[in-house]
């Protein structure tokens, strides 16, 4: 009674999506827009369930005009056709079964998951509304399965960075519903840079982040998508132990005085960590993969150094019902250090406390502050209009409430509803609104008694998700005399002369060649776990009941992976030796398992839908030790204890005993040097 599987039409309808992918994945087609991308990573594209295309990450996707190819706006058209062959094919595995009675969705074989087309991979995230696919084209044929998978859960945390687990219902209500009417080319492009974020290459399509913060990001150099395979945040090293916990120390005094509703706050250079604050209860603390959201965003935002940032986000693991709102300045463009403050207060006076916060972090630092420059929006034909937002009234304004609670007790974020969704479409007078400029000659200057935000008209129509270009409040130097003379009589902040050493390119380097000799080896990827202290010190091996921050730490991969090629290829064996601790066995059905298991068992919605990244964020269970040695070429090592992972690559020479032996004693060192390397006690607001 089993049903019977038509496999000549199931194989047929693989045969025509591998020649069409083949013939739209050719480099005129899909490198258009990215003519420098010869060696770039995996397309994605975002189908609705019904086949729509709403993104594609190379020729197609986000635009708001499909018909265009200028401009960095992509053409869908292409892709028509393959999604409807990718729908077709989803349809064909789906209505297996039918014939014995199961309903459509539920057949013997699940959902499609991959396919395989020649030298094609095809790997395939299905949610309520959504459908996204990730398609390698390596020449070599050499994929990586759950690599690709973890992207595409990125892709997803993203989608709901912008607009929240409420798309999941507009869907649900209208599933011919045009998604990219509200996926401008801000929210494509930032979906872009999570993804190239993922590239071992380190080029950027210049299209999108490339401002001077990026370029102090890559300075450092850093582990590049090392930070994602063995989800850690990557630090800003060195910087002693004490200037860092000042920091924190300085940001707490600086939201304390300020007075506003602070959930966290953090201090940035790119996509690196300096510090961050957070609440007290671990459950409102941050996940690893909403915090990569977060420096993704705004490491690559253009615009930061010369503007101050007032948007909404929603952070998929925290609360993927509601928006958070974040400001974000620059406090030296020397260094591209900048502050980045969140809240569930979207109203006048929190970007009043946030804007007083930053100043003072300044002040502190030694820097002149900033004369205010505010864009105030009108509505040009409407009067009547709420000013407040709906995420105020269900969070106090005082901090310690948010000790106290969790991610739960923020049910009431403001959030975008079919409705809303709806109304953004039909209401575009709210989209035409005037921008003009206000100077408060009262109040040039950002001192002890300033209250905050009292010159910043509210927006109408709060209701609405703003964008990230509306929500901006341009900031100009005050070209003060007298300043001038207080700052040059002033020294330099320890925090600023920590960062301009750590981010020297000559102090980076001999600091990896010194931790690659004591290990002989030619790349190194190391991952710690430090646990978020309330009280007491925290550290590497400090028990606590509180969360951890899972960090990162490792040198660029440079000679002899010189190439895009031989550079994944080094990715895609550390990617299978974490698969080895944790599962002990790479295998793709072992993977799927786990993943199945790791669904079943998480009870937040949203963790449901990132399998990979659950997987990848706990660490092995046992102490082990795993190698693969290939073409007498390179050894590969992967060991784990309680608190660390490391993955090396040593030369083929070195027998596998004592290549672990080699790579103990560069763990122990790393350990050693925990205090300067990382964020060795995260500070909360109850510290």
């Amino acid at each position: 009674d089993c049903p019977q599987i038509d496999i000549d039409n199931y194989c047929h309808l693989a045969s025509r999506l591998g020649r069409h992918v083949a013939k739209t994945m050719t480099p005129k087609e899909t490198f258009r827009n990215h003519p420098r991308r010869s060696d770039r990573g995996p397309n994605v594209l975002i189908l609705s369930a019904a086949g729509k295309p709403i993104f594609v990450r190379y020729g197609g996707g986000g635009g708001a005009n499909p018909a265009s190819d200028e401009g960095g706006i992509p053409n869908e058209d292409e892709w028509s056709t393959a999604c409807g062959v990718l729908q077709g094919l989803r349809a064909s595995v789906l209505s297996f079964g039918l014939g014995g009675g199961l309903e459509r969705g539920a057949s013997s074989l699940g959902d499609i998951q991959s396919v395989k087309a020649g030298k094609r991979l095809i790997v395939f995230k299905h949610t309520e509304g959504l459908m996204i696919m990730s398609i390698s084209d390596r020449e070599d044929g050499n994929h990586n399965e759950a690599w690709l998978r973890l992207q595409l859960e990125y892709v997803y945390s993203q989608v709901l960075f912008t607009l929240t687990d409420q798309v999941q219902s507009i869907f649900r209500r209208n599933p011919s519903y045009d998604l990219r009417s509200m996926m401008g080319p801000t929210e494509a492009n930032s979906i872009r840079n999570l993804l190239d974020r993922f590239d071992p290459v380190g080029m950027e399509d210049g299209t999108a982040g490339s401002n001077e913060s990026k370029v102090a990001d890559d300075l450092g150099h850093g582990t590049g998508c090392g930070s994602f395979l063995i989800s850690g945040v990557e630090c800003v090293y060195p910087i002693p132990h004490e200037i860092r916990e000042n920091s924190s120390k300085m940001l707490i005094h600086a939201c304390k005085r300020a007075n506003g509703s602070d959930l966290f706050a953090m201090l940035v250079v790119g996509t690196r960590l300096v510090t961050i604050v957070q609440p007290s209860n671990p459950s409102s603390q941050l996940v690893v993969s909403d915090l990569h959201l977060i420096l993704t965003f705004v490491g690559r935002q253009p615009g930061l150094l010369t503007n101050e940032l007032w948007f909404p986000l929603c952070l998929p693991r925290f609360d993927a019902s509601g928006f958070l709102y974040a400001f974000t300045s620059c406090l030296d463009q020397t260094t591209g250090l900048s502050i980045v403050l969140i809240s569930p207060n979207n109203s006048t006076e929190q970007f009043g406390f946030f804007r007083y916060a930053a100043n003072t972090v300044r002040k502190n630092l030694g820097l002149r502050s900033v004369k205010r420059k505010v864009l105030r929006v009108f509505d040009s034909t409407s009067s009547n209009a709420s000013a407040t937002s709906s995420a105020s009234t269900s969070v106090t304004g005082h901090r310690r409430n948010h000790r106290k609670s969790d991610s739960g007790d923020l049910s009431g974020l403001s959030g975008i509803t079919a409705d809303s969704a709806d109304s953004e479409r039909k209401k575009t007078h709210l989209d035409d609104a005037a921008w003009k400029a206000n100077y408060d000659e009262k109040d040039e200057s950002c001192d002890d008694e300033d209250e905050g935000g009292k010159s910043v008209a509210k927006r109408k129509g709060a209701g609405k998700r703003p964008s990230v270009e509306r929500m901006m409040s341009q900031t100009l130097w005050e070209d003060n005399p007298d300043e001038e003379k207080e700052k040059e009589a002033q020294h330099e902040a320890p925090l600023l002369t920590a960062l301009k050493v750590a981010l020297s390119a000559k102090q980076q380097e001999e600091m990896m060649t010194s931790y690659l000799q004591s290990a002989s080896a030619i790349h190194f990827v190391f991952r710690c776990d430090i646990y978020v202290n309330t009280e007491s010190s925290g550290g590497i091996g400090v028990s606590s009941p509180g969360s951890s921050l899972t960090q990162c730490f490792g040198p660029p991969l440079s000679f002899p992976f010189t190439d895009a090629s031989s550079q994944r290829h080094v990715w895609d064996v550390y990617q299978r030796l974490s698969l080895r601790l944790r599962l002990g066995s790479a295998s793709v059905e072992t993977t799927m398992d786990a993943m199945d298991m790791i669904t079943d068992m998480q009870q937040h919605d949203q963790s449901r839908d990132c399998p990979i990244q659950c997987l990848l964020e706990s660490p092995p269970n046992v102490h082990s030790v795993t190698y693969l040695q290939e073409d007498n070429e390179f050894l590969f090592v992967g060991l784990n204890g309680k608190f660390f992972e490391l993955y090396a690559t040593l030369p083929a020479t070195i027998q596998p005993k004592t290549g672990t032996a080699y790579c103990a004693r560069l763990v122990r060192r790393l350990m050693g040097d925990e205090r300067i390397l990382f964020l060795s006690n995260p500070l909360t607001w109850g510290s």
